[in-house]
């Protein structure tokens, strides 16, 4: 049995993804190597965010390539799995009801395996927008107005913690940071999908904490190193409570 913080964010993406393909259609290619199941690409129109202040219609969100097994490493699986949706971009994609799309932009992770992941895009035709990478496909790029966070006196002296039930890890850092900091201070976690008014009118965040004071800035830039210095990160949140 694994960690049940994980686990219990694992079936939040489950969840998440058998409505999302019941409403929109294949949102997810698998890529197998000797036929077994070696990676996958996780992808949806942005305008089915709700969180999202200003979504863009008919742009798709490439949320992630995981590749899930070392020996397909180095083979150009992450590669073909783009390739594949690219294609399928320019002649027509099921999630969008069959229509091509404008452009793809994806936010990528710093580094992910030998290759970082912004090298990667760019490797494969990705130019550098406004907090995100892109390619143009039939239009061309519109940067999305990233907004500011908004302080709100409701949530000075606590902790407000979002995530993204798209990732099992979202909901995994959510929890753990209100087990970090049980007992100190009041700590609130929620779902942005379940509760998009709640997200937007802090103006957007990872994490927003201490009203706001500390928020993606304060997040290392991979969020998989979070824990990498725990005792620097429970600094910070003092610092950003007791300002």
């Amino acid at each position: 049995m694994g960690d049940p913080i994980l686990e219990k964010g694992r079936e939040i993406k489950r969840r998440w993804l058998l409505d999302t393909l019941k409403q929109y259609g294949p949102c997810m290619k698998i890529a197998y190597l000797d036929e077994k199941p070696v990676a996958q690409i996780l992808f949806y129109p942005e305008e089915v965010m709700p969180y999202l202040h200003n979504p863009r219609k008919d742009v798709v969100y490439n949320k992630c390539i995981y590749i899930s097994s070392p020996v397909a490493r180095g083979k150009g699986v992450g590669s073909s799995l783009l390739k594949n949706l690219i294609d399928e971009c320019h002649t027509g994609l099921d999630c969008l009801g069959g229509k091509t799309c404008r452009f793809v932009v994806t936010r990528p992770f710093p580094h992910e395996g030998d290759l970082p992941l912004g090298d990667f895009y760019e490797k494969n035709g990705f130019k550098q927008g406004n907090q995100e990478v892109f390619l143009e496909i039939k239009d061309k790029y519109v940067p999305q107005a990233i907004p500011k966070i908004l302080p709100l006196l409701e949530d000075q002296g606590k902790i407000v913690a979002t995530y993204n039930p798209d990732c099992e890890w979202g909901y995994y850092y959510a929890a753990k940071t209100k087990e970090i900091f049980q007992g100190k201070y009041p700590t609130e976690i929620f779902n942005s999908w379940e509760k998009p008014g709640e997200y937007r009118k802090r103006g957007g965040g990872w994490m927003l904490i201490a009203a706001g004071i500390l928020a993606n800035s304060k997040v290392p830039e991979n969020p998989y190193d979070f824990w990498s210095d725990r005792q620097a990160f429970i600094r910070n949140v003092d610092k950003a409570i007791q300002q």
